[in-house]
C-alpha cells in the first residue's frame, strides 16, 4: 500500500505491507436512482442539490450547485452528498464504507500498477477533464481550467457508471479512477509504514479519505491508484461521490 520512495506525494510514504480479510466491494459507484431508493424506503436522507464547503463563498454555492446530479441524471453517480450520507446508504444496503486499504487494493490489485488499468495513460479510460470540461469551464464559469488529455471524454461533468470498461480494475471494478472522488471509512492521517491487518485508520481525525479522483481534475497523478485526499466529513462536493464494500 502507498507508493515507493520518489514518487507521489508526501502522504503516500511509507510504502508498507497490508493484508486483508476477504471482501466484496460494488463494481461501480453508487448512482442517482439506487440512492434513490434509499431515500424512499426511509433510509437515507435526500440528496441535497448544493454543494457545502467552508472554502465557498455564497456566490461559489451558487455557481457549483449546477452539477449535483439530479433525478433528470438516474445513471450518473450520486454526488453533492457528505460523508454520513454515504455510511447511511451502505448501511441501508447491507454494506459499508470500504476502508481505505480495501478501496486501494481493490483499484490496484498486488502488482503496484500506477492506475487501476495498469500504467498506459487515461486517455480514453476514463471520465477526467479532457477538451470537453476545459471548454465547458469556460463557458459555464468562465474558468481557465487546464485538460488532463486533449481529446474529449465525451462528458463536460460526471458519466453514467460504468461507462469507461477499458479503465476496469484487475477485478472489474469500474471508475476507480474519475468520474467521483470516492468516501472511504477512514479517517486522514499518516502511514505509520508497519505492516497491518485490515488496517482500520486512524482513530480520530477533521476529515476522510476521498480516493480515486474526479471529473474535473486535470492532473494524471490524481488518478493513480496510491493517491490520496481528504475532506471533512460534512462537505458536500461536486466531483465527491461513493461505493460501498461488505465482508465476503
Amino acid at each position: 500500500m502507498g507508493s515507493r520512495e520518489r514518487i507521489g506525494d508526501a502522504d503516500e510514504h511509507p510504502q508498507h505491507k497490508v493484508t486483508l480479510s476477504a471482501y466484496c466491494i460494488d463494481k461501480t459507484e453508487v448512482t442517482v436512482k439506487a440512492y434513490a431508493a434509499c431515500v424512499s424506503a426511509k433510509g437515507c436522507s435526500a440528496a441535497p442539490l448544493t454543494v457545502n464547503w467552508n472554502k465557498y463563498s455564497a456566490a461559489d454555492v451558487k455557481l457549483y450547485s449546477r452539477f449535483c446530479n439530479g433525478d433528470n441524471r438516474p445513471a450518473h453517480p450520486i454526488n453533492c452528498i457528505d460523508w454520513y450520507q454515504a455510511k447511511a446508504y451502505c448501511m441501508w444496503a447491507g454494506k459499508r464504507l470500504p476502508t481505505e486499504a480495501e478501496w486501494e487494493y481493490a483499484a490496484r490489485g498486488d502488482d503496484g500498477r500506477a492506475y487501476p488499468w495498469i500504467n498506459d495513460v487515461p486517455s480514453g479510460r476514463v471520465n477526467a477533464c479532457g477538451s470537453e470540461c476545459a471548454a465547458m469551464a469556460k463557458r459555464e464559469l468562465n474558468l481557465d481550467w487546464k485538460s488532463m488529455y486533449h481529446a474529449s471524454d465525451g462528458w463536460e461533468t460526471t458519466a453514467p457508471v460504468g461507462n469507461f470498461p477499458g479503465g476496469a480494475s484487475p477485478f472489474g471494478a469500474l471508475d476507480m479512477a474519475g468520474n467521483v472522488w470516492e468516501w472511504t471509512a477512514d479517517w486522514y492521517g499518516a502511514y505509520s509504514g508497519v505492516a497491518a491487518t485490515d488496517p482500520p485508520g486512524p482513530k480520530i481525525g477533521t476529515a476522510r479519505v476521498i480516493r480515486g479522483g474526479g471529473w474535473d481534475d486535470h492532473a494524471a497523478a490524481s488518478l493513480c491508484t496510491a493517491h490520496r485526499d481528504n475532506l471533512g466529513p460534512s462537505v458536500r462536493n461536486v466531483h465527491a461521490g461513493f461505493r460501498c464494500a461488505r465482508a465476503d
